[in-house]
């Protein structure tokens, strides 16, 4: 068993977000010392931490996580596949939008279309 601080440590995580998911009912200590309050922590804890850090490196939430945990089925991953492709998209959109901007800038001011940049470097 792991004291909190220790725990934090090894999973590299703060202790406050520790509590955090305690307080969400997301990771539940193994242990909790009813006099003292101390929360211990296990190797359960462990491969826990490791599989919510998971779920939110492939986009995730924490409500999703709480809300499914121990329920998840494909479809949630076919979904939230499905919601990364349309971020995806609109950041693909986003960049070209930047790059057609980035061509119209003349004298630190973005041109409108119809305006050639040579006119403006003329006057």
């Amino acid at each position: 068993m792991y004291k909190i601080g220790e725990f934090a440590r090894i999973a590299n995580i703060t202790v406050k977000t520790l509590r955090y998911y305690n307080d969400i009912g997301l990771l539940i200590p193994e242990q909790v010392d009813i006099y003292s309050g101390y929360r211990y922590y296990g190797d359960r804890n462990l491969e826990e931490i490791k599989l919510i850090k998971e779920l939110k490196e492939a986009g995730f939430t924490l409500d999703e996580i709480v809300n499914k945990w121990n329920n998840f089925t494909i479809n949630d991953f076919e979904i939230k596949r499905q919601e990364l492709y349309e971020k995806q998209s609109e950041i693909d959109k986003s960049i070209k939008k930047i790059d057609a901007l980035k061509g119209r800038i003349a004298n630190g001011k973005i041109l409108s279309n119809e305006i050639d940049k040579n006119k403006v470097k003329k006057l």
